[in-house]
């Protein structure tokens, strides 16, 4: 275990305060290669650390100096457990744990709770499925608050299960199979939202094609908690999606989404799009469209800008941060995967039929667009980066969003390699912001992956190291002076 303090001070131009970021690192822990791993967060003042070894479920404590404090092994019921997620209680007195396990030839999930030292305070059997068929698809949604819990159990691809779980009561909201008309998971599914409250929405892509351009539109089916069904359309002109993501404004009262369009086909985007829908009365809402300023194209595409036709390839949406006054900051990301065939000596055969592919990744600029609640644009701002890697899943690519009621804070690595500068840029509501460099990993054996890190404080993250089966977990504690 290492605590630095680094040197280098950051001047955030909010306020006159100074502020220092605190490094504690872990010692390693090894890793087998079945390993899968989840950070819980910080509970009474301790990080918990979640191993999945297979038959095997490891509890890990982290105290204040990123020590290991203790370690348990959960006992789970039934035989082929499949952990789904765990969530921690944000009153910082637990955690959940979702998992699903097999007893007498039927599948069951199961919802156990746990107090910050891993002893077990409760536990449910919410639903037996009886016996799958297949290996189910899943995919889990929680609500902002994160005390509700959207599970999607997809056995059939025409017939998604949807079964909303709320934490605290420990108990079922609803199970529900939808049926939707000419509908097939993995090519029709878009997202889903569950509200603090358990209302549940589900969203479907339709006719996005060019052929079809005037029926595109976005069919939305709703189910709350007293297991009314609903179902409205979000229209979408005459413009494609190029990319999109909903969220629920649980302050407002609405469905938001916001993404990017295109007029013509997809190889490029032609600007981004905002709408806010009332639930209780969604007719007639309709996305409103911003084309991309010129200036913003030539910056960002550089020698690649069409005149003729001016857009930006490579993008998509992140992430949306919603605003108090019901408006949302749109972030986006320019990436892109290429596949390579190269010499023999250099590819991997995977069986007797084929080889792997190689594959550069490419995680460059992040584009934020903040809107107002009618749509009408803010300010539109390009963070500069440049990240590429070969063959690792684009794993410590990206960035890691830090968010505070004074601004936001996006981590990255400069470089994709062992030795690297980790950089950031704090971003206020005005637009207005700075780039820093925080620290160097050299000497520290650290590879940190942003996109798996947790926010555990209002000034504080986990980031998980992970090289060659080692892992350390770092803390980054920003403290005023």
């Amino acid at each position: 275990m290492r605590r630095l303090l680094l040197s280098l001070l950051l001047f955030v131009f909010v306020g006159t305060c100074v502020r220092a970021q605190v490094l504690t690192v872990s010692d390693e822990l090894t890793m087998r290669s079945d390993t899968r791993y989840d950070l819980v967060g910080k509970l009474g003042g301790q990080v918990l650390l979640l191993q999945d070894r297979d038959t095997k479920h490891l509890l890990t404590a982290f105290d204040r100096n990123m020590r290991q404090s203790w370690e348990k092994e959960l006992e789970l019921r039934g035989r082929n457990i499949r952990l789904l997620t765990t969530v921690a209680r944000q009153d910082g007195t637990g955690f959940h744990l979702l998992y699903l396990f097999r007893q007498g030839g039927h599948n069951f999930l199961q919802l156990d709770e746990y107090n910050p030292a891993g002893n077990l305070k409760d536990s449910t059997t919410l639903v037996d499925f009886g016996v799958f068929n297949t290996a189910p698809e899943d995919e889990i949604y929680r609500s902002e608050d994160e005390t509700k819990l959207l599970l999607l159990v997809v056995e059939q691809q025409t017939k998604p299960r949807c079964i909303g779980i709320d934490l605290e009561q420990m108990a079922l909201l609803y199970d529900h199979e939808f049926e939707p008309e000419k509908f097939f998971f993995g090519d029709d599914f878009m997202q889903a939202e569950i509200t603090n409250a358990g209302d549940m929405y589900f969203v479907i892509e339709r006719d996005n094609f060019r052929s079809k351009r005037k029926e595109h539109q976005y069919e939305v089916l709703t189910l709350n908690t007293q297991r009314q069904f609903g179902k409205f359309a979000v229209p979408m002109g005459d413009s494609l999606t190029y990319d999109i993501s909903f969220k629920y404004d649980n302050r407002n009262n609405r469905l938001s989404a916001g993404g990017l369009y295109t007029t013509k086909d997809f190889t490029q985007a032609d600007g981004y799009f905002w709408v806010n829908i009332d639930p209780r009365n969604p007719g007639g809402t309709l996305p409103d469209f911003t084309p991309f300023p010129l200036s913003l194209v030539k910056n960002v595409e550089g020698k690649k800008y069409k005149k003729k036709s001016p857009g930006i390839d490579e993008l998509s949406v992140r992430n949306l941060v919603l605003r108090q006054d019901g408006g949302a900051l749109i972030i986006t990301e320019r990436n892109r995967q290429l596949e390579r065939r190269s010499n023999a000596s250099r590819t991997q055969v995977i069986n007797n039929y084929g080889i792997r592919p190689l594959v550069d990744y490419h995680y460059d600029e992040l584009v934020v667009f903040s809107v107002h609640p009618d749509g009408d644009p803010h300010w539109t701002n390009i963070l500069h980066k440049k990240q590429y890697s070969q063959d690792d899943g684009g794993v410590y690519s990206s960035y890691f969003l830090m968010e505070n009621p004074r601004s936001l804070r996006f981590l990255f690595n400069d470089e994709i390699r062992f030795e690297n500068t980790v950089s950031e840029y704090v971003v206020n509501g005005r637009g207005e912001f700075d780039r820093n460099s925080l620290f160097h990993t050299r000497d520290l054996n650290l590879r940190l992956r942003f996109r798996d890190g947790i926010q555990v404080a209002a000034n504080e993250m986990v980031l998980p190291s992970e090289h060659r089966n080692r892992l350390r977990l770092v803390t980054v504690t920003y403290e005023v002076k």
